[in-house]
């Protein structure tokens, strides 16, 4: 536009004044809908591994987090204390920690700012690859407003997930901008790759990405095997980070370690408790899959279902809900292949599901996590998920005004309720307290979960809600022995000794019945003869 002066960034991008408003437009709007998560406070994870953690203003904490694994701060004479080795979120720490102490607000602002960045880099991404700056535009819209990820953005020690993000999505720009040959891009590139897996271990599938971008996007006029050639030259650099990447977690975390799948028993100050991760059969891994993709799928694209925790557990036998998640799945994906298939955009949809596949694949390790599905893992995920949404309906506006009216009605609708989901969900992180409520409204039945918020609740001084939270459990599950020890001992804090007695005799009861299932399926002639082995 003649006579217009640019902002030189929005000048490289190629975008009109109109474009660049209405990037700056959902910049603003994203920030936004998060600042009231500045009245948030310490969650969680946040008090072992920020507030109580004596170290991190040391430059022991700085070193030597490259040198063992993530928590090793908490037993510094017991190593490694759990299977992550993730430098950059300890790096962050301590800066946030250097600049901001203990302060929750800042340290939640510089999250903000961290997604920000995340929805512009979304925005350059799917411009580059698309040369469509409506879908770059709609990406970052839905990237920035998705409520799944609330946890990622506004819970202080969820770091290495936003922050991995952001140097991938910064390395497929310079990928994509780099210059033909062994340039100055692909090495930029290759060193953010390399920031990000020291962030988070699941951009260890990165280089898998660089090498499906190469090969259906560049010299698509050339033979197969030179094509083939192109993506070895260029993953080259990708493949040396990742050796150096293994050589120092085998360093760090030890052959035993090493794979992240050996089972460490870990506690922080609000869980209080200490318990081993699961360790299912092959069997069952497969028949909970679904249902767990599922899941993802549903908060991916239902506004409503984002939330701290989800109502999904281990499937043991077979049951009527693997199978109708098997079958869900497999419709979805045969019918999105055949859609895509059709498409001209084709190229852009496999790698948009490419993306979404692998940056989700190590959170699908289901014996090596604590909850089987938690939000903040989507958040890379979502980018494929966003770009792909973004295209499809760009196309089907293409087609009439009709259609261009209807579809651009139905993302308003949508960044609507995103917005307000969004919000409604950042509540849920204001607090421990808020935040375990939330997870016993979803999960009614979780032990973990009441036993936390009573803990809270009698810290806080409010001994009769604990009593409630306690009884509801019971009330819920009243075969639950651990429940009932729990509320017994609530009423013998609280003086009201008939009550304890009660309780803890139905907890003996209950431990009785247990024992005596346990030795009838040891010796089931004892159970026939009412005596013990």
């Amino acid at each position: 536009m003649a006579g217009v002066t640019r902002i030189p960034l929005f000048r490289r991008w190629n975008l009109t004044p109109r474009e660049a408003a209405i990037l700056c437009a959902i910049v603003l709007v994203t920030a936004a809908i998060y600042l009231p998560s500045l009245r948030n406070g310490w969650v969680f994870d946040d008090w072992g591994e920020i507030i109580d953690n004596k170290l991190i203003h040391s430059w022991s904490f700085v070193f030597n987090s490259f040198r063992y694994d993530v928590w090793w701060f908490r037993k510094p004479e017991l190593l490694p204390q759990s299977v992550y080795y993730r430098p950059l979120q300890n790096e962050w720490f301590a800066a946030n920690a250097a600049l901001f102490g203990t302060h929750p607000a800042p340290w939640h602002l510089a999250k903000i700012v961290l997604h920000v960045v995340a929805v512009v880099l979304c925005f350059r991404v799917a411009q580059l690859m698309t040369g469509d700056v409506a879908v770059g535009l709609l990406t970052a819209a839905i990237f920035g407003l998705m409520p799944a990820h609330v946890g990622g953005v506004v819970w202080a020690s969820a770091i290495p997930e936003p922050l991995s993000t952001v140097f991938e999505l910064a390395a497929m720009v310079f990928l994509i901008q780099r210059k033909p040959g062994w340039s100055r891009g692909l090495f930029i590139s290759a060193i953010l790759y390399a920031c990000a897996i020291l962030t988070h271990e699941s951009a260890i599938l990165f280089p898998l990405l660089v090498a499906l971008y190469v090969f259906i996007f560049e010299g698509r006029d050339e033979r197969t095997s030179a094509r083939i050639a192109q993506v070895l030259r260029t993953c080259t650099p990708f493949a040396v980070v990742t050796i150096a990447y293994i050589a120092a977690r085998l360093n760090a975390l030890g052959p035993t370690y090493f794979l992240g799948t050996h089972r460490i028993v870990t506690s922080t100050v609000v869980r209080g408790f200490e318990r081993p991760l699961p360790n299912y059969t092959a069997v069952q891994l497969l028949m909970t899959m679904p249902v767990v993709l599922i899941v993802y799928l549903a908060v991916l694209a239902l506004p409503t279902m984002a939330g701290p925790t989800h109502a999904v557990e281990f499937v043991t036998s077979p049951q009527p809900t693997a199978l109708i998640s098997a079958a869900a799945l497999i419709i979805l994906a045969a019918v999105a292949s055949v859609l895509a298939w059709r498409s001209s955009q084709r190229r852009i949809y496999l790698f948009c599901a490419a993306w979404a596949a692998l940056t989700l694949a190590p959170a699908l390790n289901l014996n090596s996590i604590w909850y089987l599905v938690d939000d903040r893992y989507l958040y890379a995920p979502s980018f494929g998920w966003s770009l792909a949404f973004a295209v499809a309906a760009t196309q089907i506006a293409a087609t009439s005004a009709r259609a261009r009216k209807s579809v651009g009605a139905a993302i308003a609708v949508l960044l609507a309720l995103y917005a307000v989901s969004t919000a409604q969900t950042e509540h849920y992180w204001r607090d421990d307290i808020a935040f375990f409520q939330r997870c016993v409204e979803i999960q009614p039945d979780h032990s973990d979960f009441r036993f936390n918020l009573a803990s809270l609740m009698n810290k806080a001084g409010d001994y009769e809600g604990a009593v409630r939270v306690l009884k509801e459990g019971t009330a819920v599950d009243p075969g639950n022995a651990p429940m009932r020890m729990r509320l017994a001992q609530q009423y013998q804090r609280m003086g009201r000794e008939q009550d304890f007695e009660r309780e803890f005799q139905k907890f003996n009861e209950l431990s009785a019945a247990m024992v005596k299932r346990r030795n009838a399926a040891v010796d089931p002639g004892a159970s026939q003869t009412g005596t013990a082995p």
